[in-house]
């Protein structure tokens, strides 16, 4: 297919539509605290897509079409012995998209580096608006479970912990640009700090370390921050109120009333206890290897009679128990199978020269995901999609810049097909590695218009 050629009102309008979509995502949880804005966000998403693809081509490898071909045909195939197939298969498609929305963000942003920087633009707007609302709502402040913009305290931590670690990216912006940016970010860490979510500050302190690995000379800039954003959750005192006698929610949420009521069950919040008994209840109808379609956790308590303690919650808080569940073991593996080839062996690959932001904000999400609801609702799929589409679009340019900097022999080794330096062929198998100007053998592979 070739490319619709558009004037240049074009660059703007995908930059502006990646925007328009970041925004609705972080606002997917304004209505409701169960994600019911999922179908519209999803068709944005798609319709967004659309765009996208009337504009770029993407390639894959057999291997990688392989792996993906087989996990959505489990998916289906547990989506079919649901009882409730669309529902489970509407479910199932925020993973269908998830490739496609990566590999064509990725050309976004290799095509238009802006892009990214209107998403972290974005993100900073988002913390922003988030502080103004609650301090001009905190009367509708409902101790941990209500407040102002997110439905949950738990969904305002993840997200906007994921957004703060955006903010910690370097970039070309200067003067009030990155004085507003940093100040945004020790904001949204502020926050992070002050609501005790403790899934959303260990992924911070993975994400911490993702930074520090890449680059040593992070450390003063993620300690100075830290160290600001941990007294701003303190001073002055969020006019929210508490309740009295209440140990903090770090501690094991606003239940406990003495540190003796502490244990590990309840440093987790019911965690462990919601993860042994998801899956003794699947063994126990025999689904534990098959799984009972999309959102099986809420499936398994109402169409199979499964009783959780403690009871009220529509997802296991773990994305590997959700995904048992969803797909049993044998779709656990293929998506496992899969995830692994397109996008984990590259980052091994690569080690430090992986993009410090992207990944840190993968990582985020990855943890966060297995201790909470992050790999469950879509806002966070699509934060998923845009944090991995940022890491594959950098390799490429990495790559050519190699290329131009390399010697006469180095260049004509590559443009016969040859790789000039074999430690690094591992690192081309990216989700991204196709360019029009240099030509890699990869797993995923896109080609830009130009």
């Amino acid at each position: 297919m070739t490319p619709i050629n558009w004037p240049a009102s074009r660059q703007a309008f995908i930059i502006l539509g990646l925007f328009a979509l970041f925004w609705f995502s972080w606002a997917s949880h304004s209505r409701t605290l169960f994600n019911g804005l999922a179908t519209p966000l999803f068709f944005a998403l798609a319709a967004y897509l659309v765009v996208l693809a009337s504009q770029y081509r993407i390639a894959v490898t057999p291997r990688s079409l392989l792996l993906f071909s087989l996990f959505a045909t489990w998916a289906v195939f547990a989506d079919s012995r649901s009882g409730e197939f669309l529902p489970a298969l509407a479910m199932d498609t925020h993973w269908f998209i998830l490739p496609l929305a990566t590999l064509l963000m990725a050309q976004v942003f290799r095509e238009y580096p802006l892009a990214f920087h209107a998403i972290r633009i974005g993100a900073a707007l988002c913390i922003i608006n988030l502080l103004l609302t609650m301090l001009v709502n905190a009367e509708w402040y409902d101790n941990w479970h209500y407040p102002p913009i997110f439905g949950h305290i738990q969904h305002l931590a993840l997200s906007i912990g994921f957004l703060s670690v955006l903010l910690f990216a370097k970039n070309e912006m200067a003067g009030w640009v990155a004085v507003f940016l940093r100040l945004s970010r020790i904001l949204g860490l502020a926050l992070v700090f002050w609501s005790g979510s403790r899934s959303s500050l260990l992924a911070l302190v993975c994400s911490m370390a993702v930074f520090i690995y890449c680059d040593w000379r992070w450390a003063k800039t993620l300690l100075i921050d830290g160290l600001v954003a941990i007294t701003l959750s303190f001073f002055p005192a969020p006019p929210f109120p508490k309740p009295e006698g209440v140990l903090p929610r770090i501690l094991g949420g606003v239940q406990l009333k003495s540190i003796d009521e502490v244990t590990v069950d309840t440093l987790t919040s019911s965690r462990l206890t919601i993860w042994q008994s998801t899956l003794s209840g699947l063994n126990d109808i025999g689904r534990l290897w098959t799984g009972v379609g999309g959102n099986g956790y809420a499936r398994l308590q109402v169409m199979h009679g499964v009783i959780f303690k403690p009871a009220g919650h529509v997802q296991a808080h773990n994305g590997i128990v959700q995904s048992i569940c969803d797909w049993g073991l044998v779709g656990l593996m293929l998506l496992g199978s899969f995830f692994y080839q397109s996008t984990l062996r590259p980052i091994i690959a690569d080690r430090k020269n992986n993009d410090p932001t992207a990944l840190a904000g993968i990582v985020y999400l990855l943890v966060t995901g297995m201790l909470d609801a992050t790999l469950y609702h879509l806002e966070h799929l699509i934060y998923l999609a845009i944090a991995m589409a940022w890491l594959i679009s950098q390799k490429p340019l990495r790559d050519e810049k190699d290329c131009h900097s390399g010697t006469l022999g180095d260049r004509a080794g590559t443009q016969s097909g040859a790789d000039p330096h074999p430690d690094n062929r591992l690192s081309h198998r990216s989700l991204l590695v196709f360019s029009d100007r240099i030509e890699h053998s990869g797993t995923l592979s896109v080609i830009c218009r130009r």
